[in-house]
């Protein structure tokens, strides 16, 4: 909680944000990925609207994402569902880098 508190004051946001550190909402919504690192979310992008019902999902890979820009169009109102179509992420060396040196301290499972 207080992890998410400082990440929403550096970004100034001002909206709450949750965190599901017991993975209860990745896994009932079936998005827990059990194989990667000990457990994780699948990547996915969920607009909820007002009147708590989902206006837009994108469940995604990890090479695969639905952009940014499209979804802040989309919730913008510039933009439709239509024009949310996913790109293909590449990682950097940096990425690289850091998944090397996860793998060393942590293993390959």
């Amino acid at each position: 909680m207080a992890r998410s508190q400082a990440l929403r004051t550096q970004l100034g946001l001002d909206f709450p944000i949750l965190c599901d550190t017991g993975r209860l909402v990745v896994r009932e919504w079936d998005l827990y990925n059990a194989k990667e690192m000990g457990g994780i979310a699948i990547p996915a992008v969920f607009v909820v609207g007002t009147d708590q019902r989902i206006k837009y999902r994108s469940i995604d890979t990890t090479s695969t994402r639905v952009s940014t820009e499209g979804v802040l169009r989309f919730l913008q109102g510039s933009g439709d569902q239509t024009h949310l179509q996913r790109r293909t992420v590449w990682p950097s060396l940096r990425d690289f880098g850091r998944a090397i040196s996860n793998a060393i301290r942590r293993g390959v499972r």
